[in-house]
């Protein structure tokens, strides 16, 4: 039986920000992301929810076109960002990747000062010392750590604590000023305190950005989910609003997974 198309019902009608049509995952022999066929909205935070090994990171992934650099990975349907085919609607895959910013679970700084890690994605563009200053400091007040770090623009980034690490991560990210966010569990490694700096982080985001985040975590998903996808093997499950995704009107297996974080799939 052919998979439905899955699409939130919203009072406001416009153009989702990822479109996937037949969109399947395979590495070499294995098919991790099965037949999807959704659309996830613009604007707000859409998490990504479900068992280990059931296809999130790998979906998220995908529509940044990370998994290609991966040995054995192959995609086969159709993906759009927008309106534009990710496979052909792009000059290159950089012109791909400014629209479409990625986050890691674990923060990746690169060997250099705070400042440079936030300039590392403009670093070809032509922008005098006033624009890259200027730039430096709106993306680091966008992901809230310029108080803590105007001081020491100079200082290596290794030297900040995870949870900064991770929002100089997403200062970087916003410094190339993409449209659509994607994150892949960005709280996981990061203690508790800086998680929740990063969940208030993120919901003030999304009043400019389209945010796409996976999570574990059904308290957090609770917390600053607008909308929620409900993968399993490979499969919707289930979409919705997190208000319709945590009430009763939800699938039985919806219901076991976010109040007990249990898949009976």
């Amino acid at each position: 039986m052919p998979q439905p198309n899955l699409k939130l019902v919203t009072t406001k009608e416009t153009a989702p920000a990822i479109s996937l049509k037949g969109f399947q995952a395979w590495f070499g022999e294995s098919c991790v992301v099965q037949d999807l066929t959704l659309e996830l909205p613009a604007n707000g935070v859409t998490c990504i929810v479900g068992p280990s090994g059931s296809g999130k990171s790998t979906l998220l992934r995908g529509i940044n076109r990370i998994n290609e650099d991966i040995t054995g990975y192959s995609m086969k349907g159709q993906l759009f960002i927008q309106d534009s085919c990710a496979h052909t609607g792009f000059k290159d895959i950089t012109e791909l990747r400014a629209k479409v910013g990625m986050v890691f679970q674990r923060p990746c700084v690169f060997p250099c000062s705070i400042k440079d890690n936030v300039l590392f994605g403009v670093r070809d563009k032509s922008l005098n010392k006033l624009e890259r200053a200027a730039l430096v400091e709106e993306s680091l007040k966008s992901a809230a750590l310029w108080k803590e770090v105007s001081h020491r623009l100079d200082s290596p980034a290794h030297t900040l604590s995870l949870g900064q690490q991770q929002r100089l991560c997403i200062a970087r990210t916003l410094a190339v000023k993409p449209e659509i966010l994607l994150l892949d569990e960005p709280t996981a490694s990061v203690d508790p305190a800086s998680a929740r700096a990063l969940e208030t982080l993120i919901k003030k985001l999304k009043d400019d950005y389209t945010i796409i985040m996976v999570t574990h975590d059904t308290r957090q998903t609770r917390r600053v989910a607008d909308n929620v996808l409900f993968l399993c093997d490979g499969e919707v499950i289930e979409m919705g609003s997190c208000d319709h995704m945590f009430s009763k009107t939800a699938k039985q297996k919806t219901q076991t997974y976010l109040s007990e974080e249990f898949c009976d799939c």
